[in-house]
């Protein structure tokens, strides 16, 4: 049942982070792709299309993809409820995280 618990904790986490971002589309129409975003993340993880830790990985890395191109600073609060998704898209174990660097595209090409 652990993953019907962490699917929960990850919709709710989208969730806040949503609402947060609501109240800046009506000033700032860019925002709007980090709702769209969010939405598809719920979907997927509501269908049980992606696992909760793949989808909060996607969600961490998209949002600040679009936060780079778009110039969008987040405020503190969206900072931090963003850094939980992310606490929460790392997995506890070890072979979990070498997953993560393997897939990832951290390694320096000479």
């Amino acid at each position: 049942m652990k993953n019907k618990k962490d699917e929960q904790k990850i919709i709710s986490l989208f969730d806040e982070f949503k609402s947060l971002i609501l109240e800046e589309v009506s000033k700032d129409k860019r925002y709007i792709q980090i709702v769209d975003l969010l939405n598809s993340a719920i979907k997927r993880v509501e269908n049980v299309a992606q696992t909760p830790e793949l989808q909060a990985r996607a969600v961490f890395q998209n949002v600040h993809t679009i936060c780079l191109v778009d110039k969008i600073k987040l405020s503190a609060e969206e900072a931090d409820i963003l850094n939980k998704i992310d606490q929460f898209s790392h997995s506890k174990g070890i072979w979990g995280e070498m997953n993560t660097l393997g897939i990832s595209n951290m390694w320096i090409s000479k």
